[in-house]
């Protein structure tokens, strides 16, 4: 009897209370919740290394381009083979033209051999290529808006055109990129020669993300028909913390495709960004037509705390929400003004390309 009870003495200390059983739950609990954060943030500096790679491989290809061509691309351009319309002729993106260095040779001579351009949603305008998305981005693969069916291919990475408002039409003509104060442009083969400033000080291409909703984050919008110009008022649209806009801001393109899902059109909606309000702020434009409307689309990421930019001699440097951005409440610039100094701080001094600026990130 004695040695009975000795043995299930022995058999009930191998065994765990349920006083124990519940600190053991809560300890492990604790550690998954110290752990989740820090796998996060492996993984994201993952990714915006994976970001920094394809800005690196597409300033390779911008270099190896200019080596060829004695040039950089235009941002926006005609497509030789395209559509005899005015879409057609010259609204090809620079993404398209680099493509053939970036050993996407047989993407390239499909487009140049279609009779569509990179406004048509049909192949091989529809395709996308991975060296130009964001693993970050995350964004969707369709326009989130009421036609996705118009989506012609997707991408995150945009050219910069400048400090100031661009508009693609001026007076009915369109506006030379030989007129603003960036490398990228309508009809703009930059050349190293032209970048005064030095192409260690020039940023040439950053990110954009694919809005998941009309008038969510990245979308570009229509400004209250009051609002200034300057760039504290544009800025006033926009809420960082909330990452909505005002509700008196109009919902820009909302009958077509959102900015990021057309990766092969030129025009600035779907292939320019501006250095003139901070990045990840507001995108905004006059009208709701996007050719020839004027537009401020700031860089924008998922990235924490700023964004990626690739600058002109194919370097990436990390851009914090915070840059300098000078004086913000000063108006815009009109056209042709591409050598005097930006009034936008170390963020619109490190844009223009021959404005005699000595400013770095």
């Amino acid at each position: 009897m004695n040695l009975s009870l000795l043995s299930w003495a022995k058999f009930r200390r191998r065994g765990f209370t349920l006083v124990e059983l519940l600190v053991v739950i809560a300890i492990i609990g604790i550690l998954i919740g110290l752990l989740l954060p820090a796998v996060q943030a492996a993984r994201e500096a993952a990714r915006r290394m994976q970001c920094t790679n394809n800005l690196k491989q597409i300033g390779l290809a911008l270099h190896n381009y200019h080596d060829v061509q004695k040039g950089f691309p235009a941002m926006r351009a005609g497509n030789p083979r395209g559509a005899a319309t005015y879409a057609g002729n010259n609204r090809t993106s620079g993404r398209v033209y680099l493509l053939p260095y970036m050993e996407n040779q047989a993407l390239y001579d499909a487009m140049m051999q279609s009779d569509h351009g990179g406004y048509d949603a049909v192949e091989p305008w529809t395709q996308h290529v991975p060296g130009y998305l964001c693993p970050s981005c995350g964004g969707p693969d369709k326009s989130p808006n009421s036609n996705p069916s118009q989506t012609a291919g997707y991408a995150d990475y945009y050219f910069f055109i400048g400090d100031r408002p661009y508009r693609s039409q001026v007076g009915g003509t369109l506006t030379s990129g030989s007129m603003i104060s960036g490398v990228f442009g309508f009809e703009w083969w930059c050349t190293m020669s032209a970048i005064v400033d030095g192409t260690s000080n020039t940023m040439g291409v950053s990110e954009g993300v694919r809005p998941g909703s009309v008038a969510g984050f990245g979308d570009c919008v229509t400004k209250p028909g009051s609002t200034g110009w300057d760039p504290a008022s544009l800025s006033a649209l926009y809420s960082r913390a909330t990452k909505r806009y005002l509700s008196t801001c109009g919902t820009y393109q909302s009958y077509c495709v959102l900015r990021g899902f057309r990766a092969w059109d030129g025009v600035m909606l779907f292939s320019g960004l501006t250095a003139y309000t901070p990045p990840n702020t507001v995108l905004v434009s006059d009208g709701t037509g996007h050719t020839g409307n004027q537009y401020i689309c700031s860089p924008t990421s998922q990235h924490s705390g700023g964004v990626n930019v690739m600058m002109m001699d194919g370097s990436i440097r990390f851009v914090s929400d915070t840059i300098d951005c000078g004086n913000q409440s000063a108006g815009c610039r009109g056209y042709p003004d591409t050598s005097s100094k930006s009034a936008y701080g170390v963020w619109g001094a490190m844009v223009t390309k021959a404005a005699g600026e000595t400013a770095s990130i």
